[in-house]
């Protein structure tokens, strides 16, 4: 892949005497002080670029340059603001640098649930294209974007270089991104995220020993490891764009950008990048973000190219849960964080709070425990209007009730803190109502409460996340 280019009269670059634009960021975002990335009108070159600044009394430092996208990062230090800039002749737009941060990766506290990738992949179609039209990913190659890549993961090929999975790649950030070291090493030494990222594009863990032979999308892509976010898994947009380039310089077929975050605007220069990528023949897959509980326009910047492919969070149709019987039914649950763990009250008998017209109750007030409640698993509604899982926790505990299960609401399962010492745990609404109906039927019914994680569908799924940004 190689990015034609043209002469274009150094003349012409006389002729640009509009004002370019500052673009600005979003409220709520992070920049680096001083550090602009300025886009020239086509004709300008970056050393005419120079000039200009110079011509201004703009006293700068070069932070990095880019090609595809005609522009480059700089240190301004002479007090020059991005609206000060983009009045100089030869600049299109002006962006501040900005920093963007996917966080570092936290510790699961509850009861831990086994992967069930086979869903996955159905959902996306993977399993139809690998058995069907047998298409592995071979020949492909693919960048990943991101933390790096653990390329001594036996599942990506278990090395680094010519004749290895991950054959590619970067770091242009090193452990610190307020102190960036870049160096040929992408490795993804204490993050996590671009690894796990580059195993659901194309690991193949059926020939290294694994306890679980997962697999992949893709698992004979050959992989490009770009380094731009550092251990707590902070970055800056400048440095996602080298990373662009660079992949696109080194023959990536497709680049992915798992990242969130970023400015909100439509306007921005990795979605300027993304473009022109695209143009040039790269396929450029970005993922939407996960900010969508923040409300509407929060997709990440590279997710915004007109040309570019933004991807959102789906829950999966289907899960491993742990689970209960009662009756006839059978029902998964989701054990809250606090309680951390499978719930086992054998012969525990069900006991619905219901509100004095008939309706379950929210569990929120010690009225609402009767006395026959006490040594009972009670059945609450998920509603958080009037409190939290921890507030009805505490009013339950107080009441000397052996658990709470937690109807949520409108479906899905509500992720629950609850507290300390009480079991608790979300149920779906369905699952909900047939408890009701079935504890009206036969009070006396008593819970059993299996060891195993059993498969189970989840309502809602196949349906966007909740936390996926739009």
């Amino acid at each position: 892949m190689k990015i034609s280019a043209s002469l274009i009269s150094l003349a012409a670059a006389a002729s640009l005497v509009s004002a370019g634009r500052y673009i600005p960021v979003g409220d709520n975002a992070r920049t680096v002080e001083g550090a602009f990335i300025i886009e020239y009108e086509d004709g300008v070159d970056h050393a005419k670029a120079n000039n200009f600044l110079n011509s201004h009394k703009v006293e700068y430092k070069v932070r990095g340059e880019f090609n595809v996208f005609n522009g480059a990062s700089f240190n301004v230090k002479s007090g020059h603001s991005g609206e000060d800039l983009a009045k100089i002749p030869g600049v299109k737009r002006v962006f501040p640098v900005e920093i963007i941060s996917v966080g570092k990766p936290q510790v699961a506290k509850g009861n831990p649930v086994d992967a069930l990738l086979t869903s996955a992949h159905t959902m996306t179609g993977a399993d139809y294209v690998q058995k069907v039209h047998k298409f592995t990913g071979k020949g492909v190659k693919v960048g990943i974007i991101d933390s790096g890549v653990d390329y001594t993961h036996p599942a990506l090929g278990g090395c680094f270089g010519k004749g290895c999975r991950v054959r590619y790649g970067w770091d242009f950030v090193g452990d610190d991104m307020n102190n960036p070291k870049s160096d040929s090493d992408p490795m993804d030494k204490c993050n996590g995220h671009g690894t796990h990222v580059a195993g659901i594009v194309g690991a193949d863990a059926r020939k290294v020993g694994a306890t679980h032979p997962f697999v992949g999308v893709a698992p004979e892509v050959t992989f490009g490891a770009y380094r731009v976010l550092d251990c707590e898994g902070s970055g800056s947009n400048e440095g996602v764009m080298w990373g662009m380039e660079l992949a696109f310089n080194q023959g990536m077929h497709v680049i992915n950008m798992s990242l969130g975050g970023g400015s909100a605007y439509k306007e921005n220069p990795v979605a300027i990048l993304s473009d022109k990528l695209t143009a040039n023949g790269m396929a450029v897959i970005a993922a939407a973000g996960n900010d969508g509980t923040s409300g509407i326009g929060m997709v990440s910047d590279g997710g915004l190219g007109e040309l570019s492919t933004s991807v959102a969070a789906f829950d999966n149709v289907s899960g491993n849960f742990n689970y209960f019987k009662y009756g006839t039914s059978q029902r998964a649950y989701k054990a809250s964080s606090n309680w951390g763990k499978a719930i086992n009250l054998p012969s525990a008998t069900l006991f619905p709070l219901l509100n004095k017209d008939g309706s379950l109750s929210d569990g929120c007030l010690a009225a609402n425990y009767p006395a026959e409640a006490k040594g009972k698993v009670v059945l609450v509604l998920g509603d958080f209007t009037n409190c939290g899982s921890a507030g009805r926790g505490n009013v339950a505990k107080a009441a000397g009730v052996a658990g709470m299960l937690v109807q949520t609401t409108p479906f899905g399962f509500a992720n629950i803190g609850g507290v300390a010492g009480l079991p608790m745990a979300s149920i779906e609404f369905a699952a909900g109502d047939e408890l009701l109906a079935a504890a009206k039927k036969n009070p006396a019914a008593t819970f059993s409460w299996p060891a195993e994680q059993k498969s189970f569908k989840v309502e809602g799924g196949g349906t966007p996340s909740g936390f996926s940004s739009y």
